[in-house]
């Protein structure tokens, strides 16, 4: 290719100018990125905020709760057994619910599909790099 396929400008200077541009615009998407995370970590804290003061409530209900059960069994048995009962109760509740939920967490995998993309990328920068190259040396 002449130099005039290019308006006038060399290869060099025209790939030179594409990598500065690419440089300042991952910038401005970082400065983005950023702000909007900035934003968005504020409005997280302030829910997270209420939704522990909201789980306080909860599990106080809760121990009041139980509370309550172990009265209403003591009518009928001791407070020992009624307060066993529910404890056992409690107890494999508490552990069927986690169990579940253990397995749940086994079958999760890594992010396949970002992966996948940033492999794809990857060959994608390598084979343009080496069209480039070879352009050049072929064209030089």
């Amino acid at each position: 290719m002449s130099p005039d396929a290019f308006g006038g400008r060399g290869f060099g200077e025209l790939f030179s100018e594409f990598m500065e541009q690419g440089r300042r615009l991952l910038r401005a998407e970082i400065t983005l990125a950023r702000a909007e995370l900035r934003s968005e970590a504020k409005k997280a804290s302030a829910g997270a905020g209420l939704l522990a003061g909201g789980g306080v409530v909860l599990l106080l209900g809760a121990l009041t709760f139980v509370g309550f059960l172990v009265a209403a069994l003591a009518m009928a048995l001791p407070v020992w057994a009624s307060a066993l009962i529910v404890a056992v109760v409690l107890l494999a509740v508490g552990a069927a619910v986690a169990w579940v939920g253990l397995g749940r967490l086994k079958r999760l995998h890594g992010p396949q599909r970002t992966i996948q993309t940033l492999k794809e990328d990857g060959q994608w920068a390598s084979r343009t790099a080496h069209s480039m190259k070879s352009q050049m040396h072929g064209h030089a």
